[in-house]
């Protein structure tokens, strides 16, 4: 085969040339051997011309396919002794070190796993192992990572995301103006958000007007124990606080429904899937029925209104106006006597000022909620991850907007 052909086509720079290509038609493998000219070559480190040493073991690296041919370039290593660094082992031109694929071998996997979307599919078009895939995705993140240039970040998301059954975590922390994952952590507890927060540059931390998450106490405990009063705003996610009080309503209308059973009545059968729309999403053909429920005196029927009159708190331009708001509906429900509806009452109002602060920073965990879909794809794709590091490198591999090219 013409060599000379295929080092130019491998962009193989002086003094590098392929003396010689072998084929194994049986295996369908095709085997390329690289040399190099005599003569001095770059220290490692310093880069300076210096004399070769002595050579290593051949070292073998997979590359893209010739034909149906799985390729690969084999080499002796050549060791410099450089004057400032000793004796190293070279860096070839054709991948990275401590890689066993070529850059144009791993670039093609990037491609591939960015379009299936998964390491499973990528992994069967590239014929590749589970573990080989994993190993270019994780040098892909760290090449990304090392890359990346620290921005100011005025809005951040925190959010965790489990990754097995169970209790099995990672601290998500997103950059919502760039719409991109920032970080991740392992676990869920009050030292995984610090660990991301503190890595944070100066400037980044200065710059840093508000983080968005839900009312888990160990997020808010790390915001408090990273930066200084008065610190970024923390804004309670209006998402979430109204998912409390969809759980209210519900724990409500199911014990009035069984009251009401024992009497032979039946007016609040069926009206679960109802109630869980917002009143202007309310499809046409829950009309008519709805207007029955207003006009009832069942207690559902005023926690829902006032699960309806809860939402309103985030359209208040002001927190003076919020916090009248909050005050006159926390005192209308208080008058229901609902359990289930105070103990929201409670929990918001032991938390006001991270609720209200909406109003200065109109920001939510949603866009971070919205790339579950990715996320729990990257999961299914994993089959189940066993470790929370694992887990996060794929989840900044998929949503970190790195450069993750070599």
């Amino acid at each position: 085969m013409d060599t000379k052909t295929y080092t130019a086509l491998l962009r193989l720079p002086k003094p590098w040339y392929i003396s010689r290509i072998d084929l194994d038609v049986p295996k369908e493998e095709a085997h390329v051997f690289v040399d190099h000219h005599a003569g001095p070559l770059a220290c490692p480190i310093c880069g300076k011309l210096s004399p070769v040493r002595d050579h290593g073991e051949e070292r073998s690296w997979r590359h893209l396919d010739l034909w149906q041919a799985k390729t690969f370039i084999h080499a002796a290593m050549p060791r410099t002794h450089c004057a400032e660094h000793g004796v190293l082992t070279v860096q070839v031109p054709w991948a990275e070190p401590h890689s066993r694929f070529s850059a144009q071998f791993e670039a093609r996997v990037i491609l591939a796993l960015q379009a299936c979307k998964t390491a499973e599919g990528a992994r069967e078009i590239m014929h590749i192992s589970w573990d080989e895939a994993r190993g270019i995705m994780e040098r892909a993140v760290r090449r990304g990572l090392d890359r990346r240039v620290p921005e100011v970040m005025p809005h951040l998301a925190a959010d965790e995301k489990s990754y097995r059954a169970g209790r099995h975590f990672v601290t998500v922390l997103m950059d919502l103006d760039r719409g991109v994952v920032h970080g991740t952590s392992p676990d869920n507890g009050q030292e995984s958000l610090e660990v991301l927060l503190r890595a944070l540059s100066p400037a980044q931390k200065d710059g840093l007007a508000a983080i968005a998450m839900d009312m888990h106490a160990p997020f808010r405990a790390a915001v408090r124990a990273v930066f200084p009063e008065p610190g970024p705003a923390v804004v309670h996610d209006r998402f979430h606080i109204v998912m409390h009080m969809n759980e209210a309503l519900k724990a409500v209308r199911r014990e009035e429904a069984q009251e009401l059973a024992r009497e032979g009545r039946q007016d609040l059968e069926g009206t679960m899937q109802m109630l869980c729309y917002g009143r202007e999403n309310l499809p046409k053909k829950y009309h008519a029925s709805f207007a029955r429920f207003k006009r009832s005196e069942l207690r559902t029927a005023t926690v829902h209104a006032q699960k309806e009159m809860l939402r309103r708190l985030w359209d208040c331009r002001t927190t003076k106006e919020a916090r009248r708001y909050f005050k006159d509906w926390a005192k209308w429900c208080r008058k229901t006597a609902a359990l289930p509806v105070n103990r929201v009452v409670d929990m918001i109002e032991s938390r006001l000022d991270d609720v209200i602060s909406y109003c200065k920073h109109p920001i939510s965990t949603g866009p971070l909620e919205g790339m579950n879909s990715i996320i729990m794809a990257i999961r299914r794709a994993g089959r189940g991850y066993r470790s929370a590091e694992t887990f996060g490198m794929a989840i900044m591999f998929f949503c970190g907007g790195l450069n993750l090219m070599p």
